[in-house]
């Protein structure tokens, strides 16, 4: 695939991650590879960690602000040494994909949890600020999941893990993989308008539909190269270090509205490209 636009997913990640995270990460791995430590592990001690940050900031001093920015970093870069980690020692498997992205809503929304009651003046700011943190996610993760895998594989990636996620299902009966199928519907709602139920999907038979060609797949990646910059600025890690830093910088109070209006204007931007860039392909 030398000749394909491989480079699409590295065009998606966002900036903190490839500058920050991502560094700070390789070098925990590095260590961690050589011992007993798996990447569940990791993934368990991230949440505990982001449960930390959330109790350092319900009590809103500016010594407990610091900590709490310190930690959400360091949750921040074990939601990337459990991924590498896995690479690293071959231990890489959907389950611990699942447990991973489940893992991490726990740990941030318990951040947001502990501002809320460390900051109760600024409660629904930050109730709207959370609210936005997980539109970015779900839709990261689609835009990911959809867009990506077409220019990279030739397919739906949607289309094609919603049926994936049945297939598991009818083998192993998991409340993780209902989850993620109800996930998967979610995003599908959103920017699609569908919305299926999980009985539905079971009783049916799509045959999938052709993949794409090497130059039809280049040909969308051509159309929507600007639409993978507008992403790469709306994903989950950005709006989380940002408030890691402005706790830590002891402004995390006095940024809280404008930084809620600029998180919407940018969502809702970000969200009309998506559609006017799909409507090419």
């Amino acid at each position: 695939m030398d000749d394909t636009p491989a480079h699409s997913l590295e065009d998606l990640v966002e900036p903190v991650n490839r500058c920050i995270q991502d560094p700070l990460a390789k070098q925990m791995v590095r260590f961690l590879k050589n011992t007993l430590i798996t990447p569940n592990q990791v993934t368990y001690f991230s949440v505990l960690v982001g449960f930390a940050s959330g109790y350092a900031f319900s009590f809103a001093s500016p010594a407990s602000l610091v900590l709490g920015g310190i930690l959400l970093e360091a949750t921040l870069v074990l939601d990337c040494v459990d991924g590498q980690l896995a690479r690293a020692k071959g231990m890489a498997s959907e389950w611990g994909r699942l447990i991973d992205g489940i893992a991490g809503y726990f740990a941030y929304l318990a951040v947001i949890y502990g501002l809320v009651l460390g900051f109760p003046e600024y409660s629904q700011v930050l109730k709207i600020i959370g609210g936005l943190i997980i539109l970015r996610a779900i839709s990261y993760d689609y835009c990911k999941q959809s867009l990506a895998t077409l220019i990279l594989k030739g397919y739906d990636g949607m289309e094609r893990e919603i049926h994936d996620t049945c297939q598991k299902l009818k083998v192993q009966n998991s409340w993780v993989l209902v989850i993620y199928f109800y996930y998967l519907q979610a995003q599908q709602l959103f920017f699609r308008g569908k919305w299926n139920f999980l009985r539905q999907v079971k009783m049916e038979n799509i045959d999938p539909k052709p993949d794409l060609t090497l130059e039809q797949r280049k040909a969308c990646h051509e159309k929507i190269k600007p639409l993978l910059v507008f992403w790469r600025w709306n994903g989950l890690d950005l709006p989380l270090f940002l408030l890691a830093l402005f706790a830590i910088l002891g402004i995390l109070s006095t940024s809280l509205i404008p930084f809620a209006w600029v998180m919407a204007a940018q969502v809702f931007l970000t969200l009309m490209a998506h559609h006017y860039f799909v409507r090419r392909i």
